[in-house]
């Protein structure tokens, strides 16, 4: 996978976010679509929430939904391209902190303050080390009742141990890390002292459970129990479903679609 270095060049100078990073949402019918239908029946026991905590915005495709969802947002991301987007595109919004980091530290959130700490399709590209730190940052940072919502690879569960390496069967379509499994990311919580309350793994755009949602909370939380793991093999079926239902009801997108093909009408009194 890139080095921290080689993402920040990817990021700030490389990647052309055509779309603002909505590009990354077409699967699913755009942004709003997976928002409501995929990430936020996920989330929806924890928020609202008074301070929210986003690693990795990007240019904002969660941050425009986690907004009305709470009192303060901080947004953290390795580069300052992403920040400075942000920073213009929700400028209406006084109650938004923006920090560049190194793509491993959060020292600028202050311990015990954030209620929920939410990354979704970032994290997935950083290895097994770049997540222990975070993970080690968040069991200082969250609340008593906070939770952290992680989006990350499990493609480490399909590592061939004596190779270090993917079977030829197994394909990383979308460059996720290699050094990150739900089993690996579970058992470094523990370690950390963290809690885990619940792992879903995913089969992100192919067969293979390549990627993985863990939800984390410090011991004694109101949320902490015993951990419940759920193999979803049906989660591009899932994609599918919410695409259909976007193609009916995503009533902005579709006036949007419209509009672009107005504009391309040919005037006939224009020949």
């Amino acid at each position: 996978m890139p080095t921290l270095d080689q993402n920040i060049k990817a990021w700030d100078e490389s990647y052309k976010w055509i779309e603002q990073g909505d590009e990354w949402s077409r699967a699913w019918g755009g942004p709003s679509a997976q928002w409501f239908g995929t990430i936020l029946p996920r989330l929806k026991s924890f928020v609202p929430a008074h301070t929210i905590l986003e690693i990795a915005p990007g240019y904002g495709r969660w941050t425009q939904f986690l907004i009305p969802l709470c009192d303060d947002l901080i947004l953290v991301d390795i580069s300052p391209k992403c920040i400075e987007v942000c920073r213009d595109r929700f400028a209406a919004y006084p109650r938004i902190q923006y920090h560049v980091n190194d793509g491993r530290s959060l020292s600028m959130v202050d311990d015990d303050s954030i209620d929920l700490a939410f990354t979704f399709d970032s994290l997935v590209h950083v290895e097994a080390d770049v997540l222990r730190e975070y993970l080690e940052q968040l069991s200082r940072k969250l609340t008593g009742d906070g939770v952290a919502f992680i989006h990350h690879s499990n493609m480490g569960e399909h590592v061939d141990t004596a190779t270090g390496k993917l079977p030829p069967t197994v394909a990383n379509r979308h460059w996720r890390a290699l050094s990150v499994s739900a089993e690996s990311v579970q058992q470094s919580c523990q370690t950390i002292g963290l809690s885990c309350i619940s792992q879903e793994l995913v089969n992100w755009g192919g067969s293979d459970l390549n990627d993985a949602i863990t939800v984390v909370a410090r011991p004694g939380s109101r949320w902490a129990g015993p951990m419940v793991t759920i193999r979803n093999t049906e989660f591009n079926n899932e994609i599918l479903y919410v695409r259909r239902l976007a193609q009916l009801y995503d009533w902005s997108r579709l006036a949007r679609g419209a509009r672009r093909a107005s504009d391309q009408t040919v005037d006939p009194k224009r020949g």
